[in-house]
């Protein structure tokens, strides 16, 4: 038996109630079932296609990882919730976490799952409330049990979206400082900050450019997507340039415990951390990942620009 949830007519209607996810899945083993919730590790989602990350987390915190997992996508506008599309989800490992430093002087990692489920496409006719039923087949099915999830569908994006010129920021680089720590709240020094996005703008060839905290990152999956960015560098090669901008104002993190926005943040319209954008020769953005990103969809992304 596949073990999946249904979202029923009533929860359709109830905006709050959707937005605290739905239903008990009705097809389990039985009370020795773990109950399991999806967690959408994205907040922005956008009529047109969509990539939809997401994990599978117990009440005690373990996640689910590596199982066979599609996902049902509904519309749940009308009181009956309509079925739009099943589509597969991808488990993609991410590898390699760099110690955080906490303000009582502890050290510890910030992974809390080794991956994250992918959809890599879904197209999304309309706006509104829309929710995903995973359905994990396999080993698994026969002892969980899953909640849904609802989200929201926006008309348009407010982050930049494929296709938008990405602003001219200029941000600092190491060439305009005294220390790596003006620029990143990362524990080891890498090669992100040669340049600005002005500058690769200039150039006029694909970079990457992604906006996270290693230190106060404050999303429920704070995956070390800086770590990743790095790998993800090393294997792209010389000619890619790979740019890090940290989310919030440093000093006012650092100094007085309190999460600023930096104008970047505003520039670029971002309402949430961490975001990473792969921008092609024209300075336009070819992928944007939101959360949690893997060494593989990003070089893929890479890769489609020649």
């Amino acid at each position: 038996m596949n073990a999946h949830v249904r979202f029923p007519p009533t929860l359709a209607g109830s905006f709050s109630a959707l937005l605290l996810a739905a239903a008990l899945a009705a097809c389990t083993s039985g009370p020795e079932s773990v109950p399991y919730s999806g967690l959408i590790a994205a907040s922005e989602f956008v009529v047109g296609e969509n990539r939809f990350p997401f994990g599978l987390v117990s009440r005690e915190g373990e996640f689910l990882e590596g199982a066979d997992v599609t996902v049902r996508f509904y519309s749940l506008r009308e009181d009956d919730p309509l079925l739009l599309t099943e589509e597969p989800a991808v488990w993609r490992t991410v590898e390699g976490v760099t110690p955080h430093l906490h303000d009582d002087g502890s050290t510890h990692q910030h992974l809390d799952l080794q991956g994250v489920y992918v959809v890599d496409s879904v197209m999304i006719p309309h706006e509104g409330i829309w929710g995903a039923e995973f359905v994990v087949r396999g080993e698994y099915a026969g002892g969980i049990s899953l909640e849904g999830a609802a989200f929201q569908v926006a008309a348009t994006a407010t982050a930049p979206a494929v296709g938008d010129r990405v602003p001219a920021t200029a941000n600092l680089t190491i060439h305009d400082v005294d220390s790596f720590a003006e620029l990143s709240t990362r524990s080891v020094e890498d090669d992100m900050h040669n340049v600005s996005v002005a500058s690769a703008l200039e150039i006029g060839e694909p970079f990457v450019v992604f906006f996270a905290s290693p230190q106060f990152c404050v999303s429920a999956m704070c995956g070390p997507v800086t770590d990743t960015m790095d790998q993800a560098q090393r294997e792209a090669g010389p000619g890619v340039e790979f740019i890090h901008i940290e989310p919030w104002d440093l000093s006012a993190a650092r100094e007085e415990g309190r999460l600023v926005p930096a104008p970047v943040m505003q520039e670029w319209r971002l309402p949430t951390e961490p975001w990473t954008f792969v921008v092609d020769a024209d300075g336009r953005v070819a992928m944007r990942f939101e959360g949690l990103v893997t060494v593989e969809e990003v070089l893929a992304a890479l890769a489609s620009q020649g």
